[in-house]
């Protein structure tokens, strides 16, 4: 058996040991990869996996989008034993009706981001994508973009916000200046008070260390991810180096919720 010290010299890649905590990545999609793939892909590198499926109404554009009880049961289904965690990412914040309490509950956690937006007219958009025009002042699309990721955290049951303080590539080179403190401490306050954990991401490098370090202080939970695509599973070194960065230890770090505590059967959800 290996020890403690083996473990993490494995699972960090080479980096430096000194986490107190298994290795645990909640954001990995299948896309082209396979089941199979993914499980021996933790068995190399120790990192435990957390697997993702699009979850929502039909008008989110994916090949694949969970609609309802029956999908996310065939989902659950497809993953269960085989040593990984099931999760779902939802997308827009009317997917609550189209499933019940008590499936969306077997899920072992649900993720989200706030990279779908309303367009001028109020329809969902990828803000992403070529056809989305933010406007051109950095300041009025921060208040409303600000607002936008506090009611999806308000309003929908959450496990982990993802992509935690990504703006759209427009006004990416202003973000440090545009997530003010009076802004990131809003959104902080709002992870605590939904007892949502924030994702520390490997794929945009973000969020930024003051955010983590007010995060930290607000007693925030944090989850590793790299948002993998599916042509491999991505590394989170990243995430690994932050957190040692930050000083985290295993009270820090997010864990599935278990039956009658997950955020589907406790959260009050604002209206």
């Amino acid at each position: 058996m290996r020890t403690r010290r083996e473990f993490l010299g494995v699972a960090t890649a080479g980096l430096p040991a000194g986490l107190d905590f298994a290795l645990e990545d909640y954001h990995v999609h299948l896309n082209t990869m396979t089941l199979e793939q993914v499980v021996a892909r933790s068995r190399e590198t120790g990192v435990k996996y957390g697997l993702l499926e699009h979850l929502g109404t039909k008008e989110n554009e994916y090949p694949i989008v969970l609609s309802n009880d029956k999908e996310a049961l065939d989902w659950i289904a497809k993953l269960k034993d085989h040593g990984v965690y099931i999760g779902a990412q939802a997308e827009w914040i009317d997917w609550v009706p189209c499933f019940s309490k008590e499936v969306l509950s077997r899920l072992d956690y649900i993720l989200t981001d706030s990279w779908t937006v309303r367009d001028a007219s109020g329809k969902r958009i990828k803000a992403f994508s070529a056809g989305y025009n933010p406007g051109d002042d950095p300041e009025a699309f921060m208040k409303w973009y600000v607002d936008w990721i506090v009611e999806i955290l308000e309003t929908t049951p959450l496990d982990i916000w993802s992509h935690p303080m990504w703006v759209t590539r427009k006004f990416t080179s202003q973000l440090e200046r545009m997530w003010t403190e009076e802004r990131m401490r809003r959104v902080v306050m709002t992870c605590k008070n939904t007892n949502t954990a924030v994702e520390i991401d490997s794929s945009v490098r973000l969020p930024t260390v003051p955010f983590l370090k007010m995060a930290k202080e607000e007693g925030v939970k944090f989850s590793f991810g790299a948002s993998s695509q599916g042509a491999r599973v991505n590394p989170i070194d990243w995430s690994i180096n932050t957190a040692r960065e930050l000083g985290l230890t295993k009270k820090d770090m997010f864990q599935p919720a278990p039956q009658g505590r997950k955020p589907v059967q406790t959260r009050k959800l604002r209206a």
